[in-house]
């Protein structure tokens, strides 16, 4: 089984090592980041419950447009919230020329559909499961013609006050979700290179998504210092300890989680 490797970076030097046309081991996506509306009051809330922070959109329609200009393989958008300037962003992101969005704090299918009737099979639209509503409603989400779902475990425990973003992967509520998604490409958390990782190590993390069937990831934040300069590398040995750990994962049990 593959597990995609997406990355969430669009500056220079990481697209020419993972992107470009000589890079030697190159990630399966390159994210462009526009998720901007409500990051700073949570960013806040992350500090004070999780002690660290969240992530906030640094990336412009400028860097879209660069980034699918450069990149030899598929650019995706995360764009706003859809009850923000979603729909300008999704407009705007096609124009792009990306071959695919994502939407980020969904709250129920309502506002997929409006996404799916605006973009017009013109690109994928895929979905984050973060909210308490999405994850309750992720039925009714996965039955509609969607490209993927992601659970954000981070924005989740932030709703859900949970003292820890593994929670949800502890709880049953992974579980759940990703059975809900189970004709659907699925993600969840991030990884990083064999012998890194923290609290949970990216190997206990690897083994959870091909335990539950999961067909991509974003790499972790720190995937881009842990590989130091041989990013190519880190896929390259990512990639591995997939191959290695795919028959452990058939009989792992649920994720324990402690800190």
């Amino acid at each position: 089984m593959t597990v995609d490797l997406f990355v969430f970076d669009c500056s220079r030097s990481v697209l020419e090592a993972v992107a470009g046309p000589g890079a030697a081991h190159k990630a399966d996506a390159i994210v462009v980041d526009w998720e901007r509306s409500g990051k700073e009051a949570r960013q806040s809330h992350a500090a004070a419950l999780l002690g660290f922070d969240t992530q906030i959109a640094p990336d412009s329609p400028v860097d879209l447009a660069s980034v699918v200009a450069y990149s030899t393989i598929p650019v995706i958008c995360r764009i706003d919230g859809w009850a923000h300037s979603g729909r300008s962003d999704l407009s705007r992101a096609i124009d792009s020329g990306v071959s695919e969005v994502i939407i980020p704090m969904v709250r129920g299918p309502h506002e997929v559909e409006q996404a799916l009737l605006t973009a017009d099979e013109r690109v994928g639209v895929g979905v984050m499961i973060e909210t308490v509503d999405a994850v309750a409603r992720a039925g009714e989400i996965a039955s509609l013609p969607i490209s993927r779902a992601y659970l954000g475990l981070m924005d989740l425990a932030l709703e859900r006050r949970t003292p820890d973003i593994f929670s949800a992967m502890a709880d049953g509520t992974l579980d759940q979700v990703a059975a809900a998604f189970v004709d659907v490409p699925f993600g969840f958390a991030g990884l990083t290179i064999p012998g890194r990782g923290y609290p949970v190590p990216t190997s206990t993390l690897a083994t959870e998504m091909l335990r539950l069937g999961a067909s991509f990831t974003f790499l972790r934040r720190s995937f881009l210092a842990d590989a130091e300069k041989d990013l190519a590398g880190g896929l390259r040995d990512i990639r591995g300890m997939l191959l290695d750990l795919s028959g452990q994962a058939a009989v792992a049990g649920p994720l324990a989680v402690s800190r």
